[in-house]
């Protein structure tokens, strides 16, 4: 693959993470201006940590992608493509919770 190749594919894959996002969202969030609300409200529910909750649906995705690359052929349930760019959004949705939890949005200025 070539350099812009792999530049297109991950404008492709990023792109794609973006529109699922936007999709889900609304639903996720329950109408919450609180985009991290699906992982808190999941947590109360069920007495563990918003960040539990990340990591099992975190892993969901993850799990797919490994079965796949162990068998392309395997009859999936969503696109690869979305497994993909789905598991982006997912470390997205986790470092928002660890800079939310820890205050670190120094991280994000750029002045820890």
């Amino acid at each position: 693959m070539t350099q812009k190749e792999f530049i297109e594919t991950r404008q492709y894959i990023l792109d794609k993470a973006q529109d699922i996002m936007d999709a889900k969202q609304p639903e996720y969030t329950n109408k919450s201006i609180d985009v991290l609300n699906n992982f808190k409200q999941t947590a109360k529910a069920i007495g563990i940590e918003p960040m539990e909750v990340w990591a099992v649906f975190f892993n969901k995705h993850i799990q797919a992608i490994l079965s796949h690359s162990g068998d392309p052929n395997m009859h999936q349930a969503e696109p690869i493509d979305s497994r993909y760019a789905d598991a982006l959004n997912y470390l997205f949705l986790g470092f928002a919770m660890i800079v939310e939890d820890e205050n670190k949005k120094d991280i994000i200025s750029g002045t820890e």
